[in-house]
């Protein structure tokens, strides 16, 4: 079955997009699936990506409910232009859990080890989130069922708003099941992004690859994060990966 990639952007981060693309085929060569730039009037260079154009530009919601409109396939993994692959891909163990979540009917996984997490075991594979949970979808990198994307999808929100008021208020309401990777697997992941930008400023450990990758030059006009911003974002990972971790020895202890 064919999984489209749906690498959604838009036209003002053109720049973003030799770095992403750089990183993704150095560290999945041999991705089976077929690759598209969702941009409005812009294309990306390489016979390896194909451009979903949306002009004019419309909010991010709007654009994305349009590119899923041009895609005629029942499943897409989303991913956003800022969290590229860091490390090379598992593509075996990745598409055996894939395929694993098509069986299971997901109406979503996440790909990516972040929080919330799966509080199962290993051996499951994949596990469900449960309804209420803070992030139960996060606008990164995962393998969606189309008709349940649509459902989240509210035109005029940006990616921001699906994340909070999607996973919140309507996924919460519809019967899909929602998945991610157990928090066991989160140090050998199959799969393992990292974070550019955010809100367009360029992120410390995203600036350390870019340099390591001597390609820092394709985003020379963006700020870099402040040092008190980088701090808050790794404060908050660390909190959240306590909080979670220590639910799943909870578990453990009592079972």
């Amino acid at each position: 079955m064919t999984i489209p990639i749906l690498v959604v952007s838009c036209d003002k981060y053109q720049d973003v997009w030799h770095p992403f693309f750089h990183c993704f085929f150095k560290n999945w060569s041999d991705c089976p699936y077929p690759i598209y730039l969702v941009s409005n009037t812009l294309k990306y260079s390489d016979e390896r990506v194909s451009p979903l154009l949306i002009n004019p530009d419309m909010d991010y919601s709007s654009n994305l409910i349009q590119a899923l409109s041009l895609i005629p396939h029942d499943w897409v993994i989303f991913w956003v232009e800022d969290r590229p692959p860091a490390h090379p891909v598992d593509t075996e163990r990745l598409v055996q859990l894939i395929q694993l979540a098509q069986a299971k009917d997901a109406g979503y996984f996440k790909l990516i080890p972040c929080n919330p997490p799966a509080l199962v075991n290993e051996v499951e594979g994949i596990g469900e989130i449960p309804k209420g949970a803070r992030y139960r979808i996060s606008m990164t990198v995962a393998l969606w069922k189309k008709e349940t994307l649509l459902k989240i999808l509210k035109e005029g929100e940006t990616a921001w708003d699906i994340e909070k008021r999607g996973g919140v208020e309507r996924a919460n309401k519809i019967s899909d099941r929602f998945y991610a990777l157990p928090i066991e697997t989160f140090s050998n992941p199959p799969l393992l992004d990292i974070h550019l930008i955010s809100k367009g400023q360029i992120m410390w450990r995203g600036l350390k690859m870019l340099e390591d990758e001597r390609i820092l030059n394709h985003l020379a006009d963006r700020r870099k994060a402040s040092f008190w911003k980088n701090i808050y974002f790794d404060c908050y990972d660390l909190v959240w990966n306590l909080y979670y971790r220590t639910i799943w020895l909870y578990r453990k202890l009592i079972s």
